[in-house]
């Protein structure tokens, strides 16, 4: 679904500019992955207590994990450009930052 947009995001050539020109996108795909977190941290919170989280926690939740998501693509954007410096060829670059991203994924 945000394929084409990880691809963008971790482009080795990309420029800071370019990466803000698709904010809106990168702000899109933080606000969908939130509520899908805070949705599964409701669900298994009511699953073992039997009660809803309460919307003050909801509320922080969400906003920390917004922070964290959009901090996460300035962050990576700068590994993907650091990554880039060392290998200076962009196929290296790739499989590595594909390899380092499939790692977090099973880590998750």
């Amino acid at each position: 679904m945000f394929t084409r947009l990880y691809l963008t995001t971790t482009n080795p050539e990309l420029s800071f500019s370019e990466l803000m020109a698709q904010s809106g996108p990168i702000f899109v795909s933080a606000v969908f992955h939130t509520v899908v977190y805070v949705a599964f941290v409701n669900v298994v919170w009511f699953i073992f207590t039997g009660s809803m989280v309460s919307n003050l926690i909801n509320q922080r939740l969400t906003v920390f994990l917004l922070a964290v998501m959009l901090a996460g693509y300035v962050a990576r954007f700068y590994h993907v450009k650091e990554i880039y410096q060392t290998y200076q060829d962009k196929a290296l670059t790739r499989r590595h930052v594909d390899q380092l991203y499939i790692g977090w994924i099973f880590i998750a």
